[in-house]
């Protein structure tokens, strides 16, 4: 079976996106939670907060997987729990006592703290699944990488059957497809050898900074990259299954901010997810623009406008959109808008990658 598995951080807007999300959906999601890392102006208690908090948001909607991916590769590898608990067997705890199945994640330059937690999870699991993510380094650096993977398990005995491999390409916006297509594949040859459990390609398409893609108070289309990269590289014959992973419309740079002190200078934004590429608009500033947070109902008959658009019975992030261009209501905020757009790109992405 194919599935997709969308890298979340547990932050509350993504979260909800998750809570939003229909039976059938789900069925197709193996999410990766990558523990979301505080603020660095987080004193030491505020920070432990921040992550507990997130650890306990995976609890809440972890139960609706059968299976989920943990990682806290955003956390400062000294970075414990309360008790010194590391934070993948936090994360996994919160998992079991939802009634899903963890699997760890680690990757190759991890501390060994890591890796020990990694494998006490796993060793707790009847079947003794884990991840290992690779890096676009890693993934250019076929041969080494593939002798890491080996020193790695070779220890604990592990069969590749067991194993999940993540291949995370990271930012790919402005890039050529075809050499990261070359660089994947190099890869695949050496892991054909062996069948595992499965292998998970994706990145983003996104620019760190929307911005330079698409001013303030225009619209425009980029592509997804990443998911062009990721049908090149699924046409690769192997016995291994090979499926989708990507950060939704949030890269990795987007961090949780307090709305109310950057809304000086905070701009809304929708980014709408369709088969190749996103439809981006953006207004201008909350601050100056005479509409205010009311942009948002023109930003949501922008998209309702599009011929692509699935409907308002479609997801709820669909049914947001549409209420806010038929002037139902509050226009939103921010978190409402991440939360109605992260919902659609994921029921939209696993709708796609299911078939």
């Amino acid at each position: 079976m194919f599935m997709y598995s969308p890298i979340l951080r547990n932050r509350q807007s993504e979260m909800l996106a998750l809570k939003h999300l229909s039976e059938e959906t789900r069925k197709h999601m193996m999410p990766i939670f990558d523990v979301a890392a505080p603020t660095k102006a987080a004193d030491q208690d505020a920070g432990l907060k921040y992550v507990a908090r997130n650890i306990y948001r995976t609890e809440k909607l972890a139960a609706s997987f059968s299976a989920v991916f943990v990682d806290s590769s955003e956390l400062d590898p000294a970075f414990r729990l309360a008790g010194g608990v590391h934070p993948v067997i936090g994360a996994a705890a919160a998992v079991v006592k939802a009634g899903s199945k963890p699997i760890p994640v680690t990757g190759l330059h991890r501390d060994a703290a890591h890796h020990d937690a990694v494998f006490a999870v796993s060793e707790g699991q009847q079947q003794r699944n884990l991840c290992i993510r690779l890096d676009i380094t890693d993934v250019g650096t076929a041969t080494l990488t593939y002798k890491g993977i080996q020193n790695l398990l070779l220890p604990k005995s592990i069969a590749p059957s067991l194993i999940y491999l993540l291949l995370d390409l990271q930012c790919l916006h402005g890039l050529d497809k075809e050499p990261a297509v070359k660089q994947v594949n190099r890869l695949l040859k050496l892991l054909e050898k062996e069948k595992w459990a499965g292998i998970i390609v994706g990145g983003y398409g996104m620019p760190d900074q929307l911005s330079t893609a698409v001013p303030t108070n225009d619209q425009g289309y980029l592509k997804r990259i990443e998911q062009d990269i990721f049908y090149d590289v699924a046409a690769y014959e192997m016995e291994t299954p090979i499926w989708f992973s990507d950060y939704t419309i949030l890269p990795p740079s987007v961090v949780e901010l307090d709305w109310r002190l950057i809304r000086k200078v905070m701009t809304p934004k929708a980014l709408y997810t369709l088969e190749d590429s996103w439809f981006v608009v953006r207004g201008g500033a909350f601050s100056r623009h005479p509409d205010g947070y009311g942009q948002y109902y023109t930003i949501a008959e922008e998209i309702v406008a599009l011929d692509e658009y699935c409907g308002k019975d479609y997801s709820y992030g669909d049914k947001y959109i549409w209420d806010c261009s038929q002037r139902a209501g509050s226009s939103g905020s921010p978190a409402s808008w991440i939360t109605a757009c992260v919902n659609h790109h994921i029921t939209f992405t696993a709708d796609i990658h299911s078939t």
